[in-house]
Parts: structure tokens; sequence; C-alpha cells
């Protein structure tokens, strides 16, 4: 009896120190919820609608002026929020000649929480927003009978980690995501932008890979006036200059800028895209007249092929031959050649509508592909043919590639620009296409990616569903080496009143930077 009683004290016992140990270790393992604040002022909202009420944006801050009681206007944030994870709400604004009331809106339009009675100098007002909806909209609403004027200068939420529709990847980036598995994370930026060390260190912690947007295309080299000199002095110069090459002058090409860029990359981790050799737009007119002259007749195509092969060349021959050109990876040889029409010199001097068959382009690749196979960069270094609305013109720019490698193969793929809009192209659509470059043997890089709409949600669903298309042919074993964003964040992209991009700043993300991150765990990559 005695060895039985000390059997069953010895199992509580045990039982016990297991209750303990699975309580201490639940205890230990729930996961603290930490408070962050989600910071938006009218630079990064979106106006949506007004009702008697007009405003305008200074500094950041809404002026907003009513025309009398229950007077409102919306505007959209730039992500949707969760108020099941928020605590509490907070609006700094100034009406001291009338009451207004502060509204939440939900994504089908509803009145999701409501502040009333704010009558004060500038001031911040906060309420607990007492709603699980999924916010997307606020309002401003006159209580008052009388004409007045608000000034609303921020609103910001005080959320519970993973409260809004992000998907809880705090330790994801564009760079140790996308940038790891399809090797580039890219974005278009511009020399004054690199030179500014904040923004060149929020760039290196979102991307290895830059673009310019404008600094390396032929007018920025050429420059939009002649600066002629002789050829022998252009031969002092390290200037290639073609054997067929029978014009006494040529043109100086202005480096300075791009090799300040070089060079900060170098120093900086960052690989560069270059962009472009030869295009129609953005190239003088001046560089296909007699005589370099802005009123000369157009050249034959035997001067221009030797002028072309001199720019060219001279051009790879300076980035190789500098301190710096081991950043450049990957050339836009041509673009947007299927879109040129018969418009600018190049169609000038070799005609318009040449169809997949264009003698000058196949030679444009056979000139920069000389000058990779003399510095041995024919393993390393990717020749692209870059152009838009791929998904519309995909037999032809297959048919364009093939012709260029007909003898061997000196293009490696195709740059899909990729400037989208969540109406159009179906991500379907883009899809398709990429996989029929894929399945031609082709390199694909996503080149100038941007993605306009009319709000952050749908944005955010597009970026979505693009990514995890693109990340699926990727697994299948696609070769696809790279994504560049065309610009940092919204307003200073070419398409600003559009939203197109991933940042509404420098540093704040929006939904669709999240939606991109969770494209990438969700398709079964981890993030380390």
């Amino acid at each position: 009896m005695l060895h039985k009683r000390v059997g069953k004290q010895r199992k509580k016992l045990s039982l016990a120190v297991t209750f303990l140990l699975l309580f201490f270790t639940a205890v230990q393992t729930v996961p603290v919820k930490a408070a962050t604040e989600k910071y938006y002022n009218f630079n990064n909202l979106t106006y949506q609608s007004a009702w008697g009420a007009s405003y305008y944006v200074n500094g950041g801050s809404a002026y907003i002026s009513f025309e009398g009681q229950y007077r409102e206007i919306k505007f959209r944030l730039p992500e949707t929020l969760d108020m099941s994870q928020c605590t509490n709400v907070t609006f700094n604004a100034s009406s001291p000649n009338g009451q207004i009331a502060f509204k939440l809106y939900d994504t089908a339009g509803n009145q999701a929480a409501v502040k009333y009675n704010f009558n004060s100098s500038t001031s911040d007002v906060s309420f607990a927003p007492n709603t699980s909806a999924k916010v997307n909209s606020i309002g401003i609403m006159a209580q008052g009978t009388h004409w007045y004027s608000a000034v609303v200068n921020s609103v910001r939420f005080t959320m519970n980690d993973g409260g809004g529709s992000n998907p809880g990847t705090t330790d994801g980036t564009l760079l140790n995501t996308h940038g790891k598995t399809l090797k580039y994370s890219g974005a278009a930026v511009n020399y004054s932008q690199l030179r500014d060390a904040n923004t060149l260190n929020v760039i290196k912690s979102q991307y290895n890979s830059i673009t310019l947007e404008n600094e390396m295309k032929p007018d920025a080299i050429l420059g939009y006036s002649p600066n002629l000199i002789s050829v022998s002095q252009a031969k002092n110069n390290g200037y290639y200059i073609p054997s067929n090459y029978n014009e006494s002058t040529v043109p100086v090409l202005n480096f300075s800028t791009m090799d300040a860029v070089l060079r900060i990359c170098y120093e900086n981790g960052l690989k560069l895209r270059a962009h472009t050799l030869v295009w129609h737009a953005q190239t003088p007119d001046w560089f296909f007249r007699t005589g370099y002259s802005s009123n000369g007749a157009y050249v034959s195509q035997s001067v221009m092929d030797a002028r072309m092969e001199f720019f060219i060349k001279t051009y790879m021959n300076h980035v190789y031959l500098g301190n710096y050109g081991s950043v450049v990876y990957a050339w836009d040889v041509v673009n947007e050649y299927l879109h040129a029409g018969s418009s600018g010199g190049w169609a000038r001097v070799y005609g318009s509508n040449l169809g997949t068959s264009p003698s000058y382009v196949k030679k444009a690749f056979q000139y920069a592909y000389d000058c990779l196979s003399y510095f041995g960069l024919t393993n390393s270094v990717s020749l692209f043919y870059n152009d838009y609305n791929t998904y519309e013109v995909t037999d032809q720019i297959i048919s364009l590639v093939n012709f260029i490698n007909s003898d061997r193969k000196i293009c490696n793929g195709v740059g899909m620009q990729s400037h989208l809009a969540t109406s159009y192209p179906s991500v379907n659509s883009y899809k398709n296409a990429m996989q029929r470059f894929l399945n031609a043997g082709l390199e694909v890089q996503v080149t100038e990616l941007d993605v306009t709409n009319n709000n952050a949600n749908d944005q955010a669903n597009y970026v979505y569903n693009l990514m995890s298309a693109i990340l699926s042919l990727k697994k299948a074993g696609g070769n696809i080496t790279g994504i560049t964003w065309w610009g940092l964040y919204d307003s200073v992209s070419w398409r600003a009143s559009q939203n197109p991009l991933l940042f509404s700043n420098l540093t704040t993300p929006k939904a669709s930077y999240y939606s991109a991150l969770r494209a990438y765990t969700d398709a079964g990559y981890t993030i380390q």
C-alpha cells in the first residue's frame, strides 16, 4: 500500500510539473503584438469625392472649405487597414470656426466609425474606432450650418503588428525576396537621387540594381546640339572609329554623369542596367544629318552604319575600359523598334515599316556583341531588345529576335517594359507572353514596371497576382533574371497622378508592396 501511495504521489507530482512546464511554455510562446504607427499626410492620400466641399494641398496638409452643414470630402488611404487590429485613430487638424467630424469608411463605402464635435485650433483628436471593419477611406464632414474652413494635417492609426493588409513579412524586402530569387531587384533612378545619402541608403535596402531614367539615353550622351572634334582628336580621346568611317569629324560624347553614377554603383554594391543605345526617341535629329548639322540632309544608310558603330562601340568601350565597368550587367541595345513607326532619324535613314527583319537593328546588336566579345563578357553581360506592350506584339518580338540571332545568338532576350494598369492587360495575358518568350529560349527581364490604378486595393491585388504569375514561371525553370520598378515612389513617377509604384513616398510602402512580398512567400519561397 505504501509503495502504491508513493507511486501515486510521484505521478501527481509528475503531472503537476508537466502542467507547469506546458503553462510556462505556452505563456512564453504567445506572440506579443507590438504597436506600430501608420501615418499619412495628404501627400500620401488620394482625393476620392466631395459634396459641397473644396480643397487644396500644401505642405502635406489639406485646406478644406465647406459650404454648409453635412458637406463632406473623402480621401482614399494608400492601403486597407484592419480596424480589429487598430487601438487608436488620431487626426491632427484645425477648425476654430466650426465643428467638424472625422469618419472612417470600409471597402464597400459604408461608414465604419465617426468622431464628432471637433472644434479647435491645431491639435490632435483621438478615438478608438470600435469596429472590426477593413477601412480604406477617411471623410471630413462639416457640422456647422455656415460657410467655414478647416485644415487637416494628418491621420495616424495605432496598429498591432500585422494590422494592415500587410502579410506580416516585417523582415522581407524586395531585395531579399525577389532580388534573391530572380537575381536582380531594381528601380529607375536619377543621378541626383543617387547623390542624396538618405535616398541612396533606401535604394540599397530594397534594390541591388538601378536603371538610369534618362542619363544614359542617346540625347544625354550626344547632347542636344553637336560639339564636333576631328577624327584624329577623337582617336586620341580613345574613341572607336570604324574603318568605314569616312567623315572628318565626330561628335563629342559626354560621359561625365554616367561615370559618376558608375562610381557610386561600384562603391555601394549596386549593379546597373544600361538603357539605351538605339531608340527612335530621345536621339538628337542632328545625329542623322550630313555634317551633323541641324539643317543638313539625312545621310545614307552606309554613313549611318558607320556612325552607329562609332557610337555603340565608343560608348561600351568607355564603360568597360573604365574602373567601374563591372557594375554594368545588361544593355538595352535597341528600344521600342516595333513601335517606332515613321518617326525619328532611324526611320528617316533606314525606312519605316521594315517588319521583323530590320538590318540596322541586327547591326546594332552585332556591334554591341563585338564589344562584349572583345572584353570577354559575352557569358556575363546580357544584350536585350526592350519594348512596351510586349503582350500585344509577342509574335513579332520573337520573329525579330530570331532574325537578329539568325547567324549566332547575339541578343540574349527581351526586356518587358511593363507599364501596366489594373484594368489592362490581364495577368493571364501578361503571363502567357512571358511564357512564350521563355519557351523561345530567351532570357526575360521585367524592365520598367509600374501599375496604374483607381485605388490602392486594386493595385495590391493586381501586383499580388502579377508577382505570383512571374514566380510560378521562375519556379518552373524560366530564365527570368530581374524586375525593375520604374521609379522609387509615386510622386517621382512619370505617371505620378495614377500612383503606380509600391511606395507613396521614399520610406512609406503601400499595400501593393506587402502584396508583392506575400506573393513571394505564398509561392513557397522563404525569407532569410
